[in-house]
């Protein structure tokens, strides 16, 4: 079934969440089992952020059933208007203009008419292909933490990785060699590569040169993408990746990278961060070339990447050695692991389309050389796993098969 929800007198199913993520699973698993069924969900004995949850029901084209809307702020921070100010003891009776102003957003989201900050509304879930299938979770022998952010090295031995990206926890690069189609011996933690701060994302080419994000020296000069060389044991030479590929406005910042095999472009996430906010406001991928020793934004990085880019959370970006597949995340707001394909690196990369077969909180997808495999982290049970697809045989390269 399709969790907890009601079908009401009409033959409507009410997903009966207690929060917006709830109501867009189950509502998508409905529409798989029973399709043409029409979807609600409810507004009540909640606190949500209005702006996610109405966008999550205009993607599903869910109808809204509202019970008492009790304060509306523009965010947690922000003192309620004096209109809108209701105390614990009179929480069901509050003031009707606080309804009003929560009615009209509520009717301005659904109907498409506003995009709320740092999220992409569609009208439709984005289009799915079942070009990688099968996956499976890895092992790694001797590690138990979360395993996040995970990238092959381009000879398929070792796998590299990190723990939590969580503020609480000192985020720092591991690695394992690989001992199995889905198992690896865990060899610790990366020498030459970790600090006292966030040291994550990495992403290697062909001749082991090493980059990864760290903020390490952001707050002085905005860098946070390091690189080093890799020679199997360790990284050296450690530096910031050369070139002028900073951001120059506050609170912008390369969230992370992936580098080609051949090394020649760099494929940077660039987010923006406001303080205190569980997320970024907006990432978006952008192209360096290097040209001389040093990377420099493509000043046709907005063309090439004009099918991909929403204005809302596109991040963790991997490339095929042909420069012709494109994987990322895209969060809006429920993270899903995406493919772009193009024909020629001189063109944009097509329309996006999400894997089918990667369902939950997934994010951060790597491919091998060959591209027959993709690794992956999930997040199952509050913590953070690595999983393993293969490829379909059946699904196109040129064009990876769209699912009706």
């Amino acid at each position: 079934g399709a969790g907890n929800g009601t079908y009401g007198t009409d033959g409507t199913y009410d997903c009966g969440g207690t929060n917006h993520l709830q109501h867009e699973t189950r509502g998508r698993m409905l529409r798989h089992t029973s399709p043409g069924t029409p979807v609600a969900y409810d507004f009540h004995n909640q606190v949500e952020n209005l702006n996610r949850y109405f966008a999550s029901a205009h993607r599903n084209a869910a109808s809204v059933q509202i019970g008492n809307i009790l304060l509306v702020q523009e965010d947690l921070l922000s003192q309620a208007d004096a209109s809108d100010q209701v105390g614990p003891a009179n929480m069901q009776r509050g003031p009707d203009l606080t309804v009003r102003v929560a009615l009209d957003r509520a009717l301005e989201m659904l109907s498409g008419a506003a995009k709320p900050s740092g999220q992409s509304v569609s009208s439709a879930q984005d289009p799915e292909s079942d070009l990688y299938i099968r996956p499976e979770p890895v092992s790694i022998d001797g590690y138990g933490g979360s395993a996040m952010e995970p990238v092959l090295s381009p000879d398929g031995r070792f796998l590299f990785f990190n723990n939590e990206n969580d503020p609480g926890v000192n985020t720092n690069l591991h690695f394992a060699e690989r001992t199995g189609r889905i198992s690896f011996r865990y060899i610790g933690d990366l020498p030459g590569v970790n600090s006292d701060v966030l040291d994550a994302a990495a992403s290697l080419d062909r001749a082991g040169h090493f980059y990864f994000t760290t903020v390490r020296d952001y707050a002085r000069t905005m860098n946070s993408v390091y690189t080093g060389d890799f020679d199997g044991k360790a990284v050296r030479n450690l530096h910031p990746a050369p070139g002028e590929i900073s951001p120059k406005s506050p609170g912008a910042i390369n969230m992370d990278v992936g580098i080609s095999p051949d090394g020649e472009t760099l494929y940077i996430s660039r987010a923006v961060i406001v303080p205190g906010a569980p997320a970024p406001k907006k990432s978006e991928l952008l192209v360096a070339r290097l040209n001389n020793g040093q990377f420099r934004i493509d000043p046709e990085s907005e063309r090439i990447m004009r099918n991909i880019n929403t204005g809302g959370l596109e991040y963790a970006p991997a490339i095929s050695a042909d420069g012709r597949e494109l994987y990322f995340t895209r969060a809006s707001p429920f993270p899903r692991i995406m493919v772009a394909t193009r024909t020629s690196v001189s063109q944009p990369f097509g329309e996006p389309l999400a894997l089918s077969a990667l369902t939950g909180f997934v994010e951060a997808p790597t491919i091998s050389l060959d591209t027959q495999e993709m690794f992956f982290h999930k997040k199952v049970s509050q913590r953070f796993a690595i999983y393993r697809a293969e490829r379909n045989p059946l699904s196109g390269r040129e064009n990876p098969r769209l699912l009706p």
